[in-house]
C-alpha cells in the first residue's frame, strides 16, 4: 500500500477511535447523572467539636455526579450507627454533605468538653474502686454519697452517710467516653486502660455537674469519703434520704 494512502487511514481510524472514546465518557456522565445516591446531612449547624446525634442526621438522595468527594454514604442502618456519637472536627453547616475528613471517633483524644452539656460542668471524681467502676459505663446515672465523722446531738461523735447528690450523668469511666470508637481505637483503649489498672486498683469518673453541685463536690471531698452508688435505667425521681447513722438504725 503506498504511504500517500495508508496516512489518511490511520487518521481516520485514530479519529474514529478517539470519537469512540468520546461518547462512552459521555454515555458514562449521563449515567452517573441518573443514578442517586443517598448521603447524610445535618439538619442544624453542627459546632466544632459537637457529639454528633442522630436527631442532627437526615438522608438526602442526590444524582451521583454530586456526590462530594470522601462524602458519607449511606446504604445501611450501620452506617447510621457508626456515625451517631462521633464528633465534629471542623464546623458542619446545615445541609451539607458529611465528609469523613469531617468527623472523629469519641475518644480520649476529642477531650471531654464535647460531652458537657451546655451549662453544666465536667467534674472528674477520682479514686473510684475500680470494682465500682467496671460496673458503671459513660451516660449512667449515680448518686454521690458522702460519708463523715459528726457529732450527733448525744454529744457523741461517729461516722454518717448522706445523699449529697442524685441522678448524676457519668461522662466518662476512665478513659472510656462512650460509643462512636472504632474497633481498633477502642481495643487500644481498653489496653491503656488495662495497663493503668495494673498498678492502681482505682479509676476515675467524669461526672457532668451544675456549678452550684460541682461546690458541693469539691468541698465534700475535703470532708469525708465520697462513694457511688449506680441508678437505674429511667429513675429519675429525687428522693427525700435521711442522713444514715448507727444511732437511728439502732433505733429501728
Amino acid at each position: 500500500m503506498k504511504r500517500g494512502i495508508l496516512l489518511p487511514i490511520l487518521m481516520a481510524i485514530l479519529a474514529a477511535v478517539v470519537y469512540v472514546m468520546i461518547v462512552k465518557s459521555a454515555e458514562s456522565k449521563a449515567v452517573a447523572a441518573q443514578k442517586q445516591i443517598e448521603v447524610f446531612v445535618p439538619t442544624k449547624d453542627i459546632k466544632e467539636h459537637e457529639v454528633i446525634k442522630s436527631a442532627y442526621l437526615q438522608r438526602k438522595t442526590i444524582p451521583a455526579s454530586y456526590v462530594q468527594k470522601d462524602a458519607l454514604i449511606f446504604n445501611s442502618d450501620a452506617d447510621l450507627r457508626a456515625l451517631e456519637n462521633t464528633v465534629a472536627r471542623i464546623q458542619i453547616p446545615k445541609g451539607n454533605q458529611i465528609s469523613k475528613y469531617a468527623i472523629v471517633s469519641l475518644s480520649p483524644e476529642v477531650g471531654l468538653s464535647s460531652k458537657i452539656p451546655v451549662q453544666m460542668r465536667g467534674v472528674v471524681l477520682t479514686d473510684v474502686p475500680i470494682a465500682t467502676a467496671s460496673m458503671i459505663k459513660p451516660d449512667d446515672n449515680v448518686d454521690i454519697l458522702l460519708t463523715l465523722e459528726a457529732t450527733m446531738k448525744s454529744g457523741a461523735r461517729q461516722n454518717v452517710t448522706v445523699t449529697l447528690l442524685q441522678n448524676i450523668k457519668v461522662l466518662a469511666v476512665g478513659g472510656d467516653l462512650g460509643q462512636g470508637m472504632d474497633t481498633k481505637t477502642a481495643a487500644a483503649l481498653k489496653n491503656k486502660d488495662d495497663e493503668a489498672s495494673a498498678f492502681s486498683d482505682s479509676t476515675a469518673l467524669s461526672l457532668a455537674l451544675s456549678p452550684r453541685d460541682a461546690q458541693y463536690l469539691a468541698l465534700a471531698k475535703r470532708q469525708g469519703d465520697i462513694s457511688v452508688a449506680l441508678r437505674s435505667h429511667g429513675d429519675i425521681a429525687r428522693y427525700t434520704l435521711e442522713i444514715a447513722s448507727f444511732e437511728k438504725l439502732f433505733q429501728y
